[in-house]
């Protein structure tokens, strides 16, 4: 799923209803409540969007001309980028097995045709303030407040989806920051805590939005930056290493006072570039980390393939 979104006006919603008059009802009311979105006159075209784009929330009407709802629940529930995704149902089908069919199938809610535009408008909502909290509880780091590895496995996996869709590329970084255990030890867990909330809002201050930051455990992060050769992302980690070293980290709590400069170490690795499987990235991304450090530290290195790294990629 896309990054956890926190407005209306960010929010995709993706309506698929091949009754013209509803579909541009449904569009004028949500666009009206500032959603953004995508609508489908039917599954195929659906199908095929999906392909491109990961919406925080479908309403779906199950009688369709091509594939129906249910199907299409189905086909959803199956695909590993896609099967979180929220779905209600919209549709002239009342009966109570047809309500059941539905959440069996894996919806999300079900509401029958005529609608109120309240009622959908306040189910819509309703979810999607339930995955957000869901989102902001099992996929972030509770302490920096940057996303975990499990949301980074996630979104790993929809950008190499993305690779093989369109061919741009991506990059990561795994950076730390030098000599981080000495903090801890001179002044604290206090204070090496906040260190790491000060330097994730540092990085959040200085990238941009569809850029993601993951706490992979203690000092070590890494940063998915998508659309970025390895080169870019050399030059825009270099002058996040720069800025860094002019700065000062303050602490003031619990009858501490402290201050720091700290420094850090970044492998870069980029897909497709240098490999097509996460494990691949992670593992040259670590290895060129692990030669930053070596070099003595404050430094960012690219990742190098092997000569038999270099054969398996042709």
């Amino acid at each position: 799923m896309s990054d956890i979104n926190i407005s209306n006006s960010t929010q995709k919603i993706m309506v698929i209803e091949d009754n013209c008059i509803t579909l541009c009802q449904l569009q004028d009311y949500l666009g009206e409540h500032g959603y953004r979105t995508i609508p489908c006159k039917h599954c195929e075209e659906a199908m095929t969007l999906l392909e491109e784009v990961t919406p925080d929330l479908i309403i779906l009407d199950i009688i369709m001309p091509d594939v129906d709802g249910y199907e299409f629940c189905k086909w959803l529930r199956s695909h590993s980028r896609l099967k979180l995704v929220p779905i209600i149902f919209l549709t002239a089908k009342t009966s109570l097995e047809d309500k059941l069919e539905g959440f069996q199938t894996g919806g999300d809610d079900y509401i029958t045709k005529p609608f109120a535009v309240e009622e959908l408008l306040a189910r819509v909502q309703a979810i999607l303030n339930r995955v957000r909290n869901y989102y902001s509880i099992s996929m972030k780091d509770e302490l920096t407040g940057a996303y975990n590895r499990r949301y980074l496995k996630e979104r790993m996996e929809e950008e190499l989806y993305r690779v093989r869709r369109t061919g741009r590329p991506f990059s990561i970084v795994v950076m730390d920051i030098d000599l981080f255990k000495n903090i801890n030890d001179n002044y604290g867990h206090y204070v090496g805590d906040s260190v790491l909330v000060e330097f994730v809002s540092f990085l959040q201050a200085r990238l941009r939005k569809s850029d993601l930051i993951a706490r992979m455990g203690g000092d070590e992060f890494l940063v998915l930056l998508p659309d970025t050769t390895s080169g870019k992302a050399y030059f825009l980690v270099e002058r996040l290493r720069q800025a860094l070293e002019g700065m000062w980290f303050h602490h003031g709590e619990n009858g501490i006072a402290a201050q720091n400069q700290v420094t850090i170490s970044a492998g870069i690795a980029c897909c497709p570039e240098h490999g097509d499987s996460a494990d691949i990235l992670f593992t040259l991304a670590d290895r060129a980390l692990y030669n930053a450090k070596k070099s003595g530290r404050n430094a960012t290195r690219i990742a190098a393939l092997t000569g038999e790294e270099m054969l398996r990629q042709i």
